[in-house]
């Protein structure tokens, strides 16, 4: 069976103010059958559906502000903009597009619109819509009484119905349909103006047709309390795989959120670090060699945080802001920390350091007292066109390399540096690596390349 939508205009209590016409059910009867049916799918008086749905308290009545409710007549499809609102609206119903529904008519709740969607499975069009309208309670805004007629699928027949609703300007112009009124003297002027003579003549007149049709044909009445059955179910099973999907996602977010706490975890790691004082005057150099370059000199007594005493002699110790080497035998340990560090970070630093152990010899002192050894290092490092990780500006490359993104071999290649092009050092570093400028690009390469011109 191909199905049919409903409308639902005015769900909740607050919002269902056209809720008046059910003190005039003496007007409006015979319509106790009708409402039954209208109720299930929607095709019937939206204003006796409402009936049923919103009866407001006198107590809520009292306390509602006073506006002045005018006694003009309704206009019909005086207001092409509102009539534009209203055809998007129905078509977007009769589509089952619940992102139009949702974007054109606030305050719907999630239930509804499910109701609607479901519902647009019966509908084939809407046919003959008519605006009625009616000044609002605020600037730009209507009191809409809509006559429409459905075409369901399986009937052959148009079926006759009546919606209201409280259309409104938002503040960049547009019209949209309020289902969520939140002030009390909106309330109670929408209901001062359904208790107008137009308005319930209008309500009369559509809710007689539609009622003649209902007594007159069986096929109708035993195919729309089919619908209101399926329609039930339907929605019913919506619900249950929307939340479904929403405690799926809330579980794959928390999964997520523990995957990364133990990525970060293991992203870390523990190290311990001492503070050692130097016993006599020592080399501070580039890397844990005898040829690496002199940074600086200690003076006997200076303490410095050693970050790692490695098993050929040399120790990995914090120097302005970044790191450099010593020789662990002129050193005492005067304290203890534990921190942690980027697994990362270290694995750079590690790497850097078996490059550079490769290149060291085990000598017995590295003393500016030595002076011939001092010597010796300056005439290797002048001989192999070393340069200090202090200087910058323009150099040369000894090899074809790769300009990378960033301070990994891992990292994106942004261009090839062929054998004895001219590149602008911005900084050099201690792990290795230098940041550079060549053809308007920037990025890192390795600063055993470098030589000067």
């Amino acid at each position: 069976m191909r199905k049919k939508n409903t409308n639902y205009s005015f769900r909740n209590d607050r919002n269902n103010i056209f809720a008046i016409l059910g003190d005039y059910k003496r007007i409006l009867m015979p319509l106790v059958f009708a409402l039954a049916v209208l109720l299930t799918v929607g095709i019937a008086l939206s204003a006796n559906r409402r009936a049923t749905q919103m009866v407001s308290t006198e107590s809520e009545g009292d306390a509602a502000a006073t506006l002045d409710v005018p006694d003009g007549t309704m206009q019909e499809n005086a207001f092409p903009e509102v009539n534009a609102l209203i055809e998007e609206y129905y078509t977007a119903s009769a589509n089952g597009d619940s992102d139009t529904i949702a974007s054109i008519y606030k305050g719907l709740e999630e239930t509804e619109l499910l109701k609607a969607v479901a519902a647009a499975d019966y509908i084939e069009e809407y046919q003959n819509i008519t605006v009625y309208t009616k000044t609002g309670p605020v600037a730009g805004s209507y009191a809409a009484y809509v006559y429409n007629e459905v075409k369901l699928y399986d009937y052959e027949k148009a079926i006759p119905g009546l919606d209201s609703f409280y259309i409104c300007t938002d503040d960049s112009g547009k019209l949209y349909i309020n289902g969520d009124i939140a002030e009390s003297s909106e309330i109670e002027y929408l209901k001062q103006i359904n208790l107008q003579a137009d308005v319930i003549d209008l309500n009369n007149k559509v809710a007689t047709s539609y009622n003649d049709m209902v007594n007159s044909d069986e096929k109708l009445a035993e195919l729309l309390t089919t619908m209101r059955s399926e329609l039930q179910v339907s929605v019913g099973e919506a619900l249950a795989t929307s939340e479904a999907n929403a405690t799926a996602s809330e579980s794959s977010e928390e999964e997520k959120e523990e995957e990364n706490e133990e990525t970060a975890a293991s992203d870390k790691k523990t190290v311990t670090t001492h503070t050692i004082r130097a016993t006599d005057v020592v080399n501070i150099r580039k890397s844990d060699s005898e040829t690496a370059d002199i940074l600086s000199k200690t003076s006997k007594g200076d303490e410095f945080k050693q970050l790692e005493a490695l098993a050929n002699g040399w120790s990995k110790i914090e120097y302005n802001g970044s790191v450099a080497f010593v020789k662990t035998e002129f050193f005492e340990v005067i304290g203890e920390e534990t921190v942690e560090v980027d697994t990362d970070t270290d694995a750079a630093n590690e790497g850097s350091e078996a490059a550079s152990a490769e290149a060291s010899t085990n000598s017995d002192k590295d003393t500016s007292t030595d002076t011939s050894k001092d010597t010796a290092s300056s005439d290797a490092s002048s001989s192999s066109a070393k340069v200090s990780s202090a200087a910058t500006g323009k150099m040369q490359v000894s090899e074809t390399v790769r300009l990378r993104q960033s301070q990994s071999t891992d990292s994106d290649v942004l261009k090839t540096i062929y054998s004895g092009s001219t590149v602008n050092v911005i900084e050099q570093y201690s792990n290795g690596w230098a940041k550079i400028e060549y053809e308007k690009k920037t990025g890192y390469i390795k600063s055993e390349f470098l030589t000067k011109d």
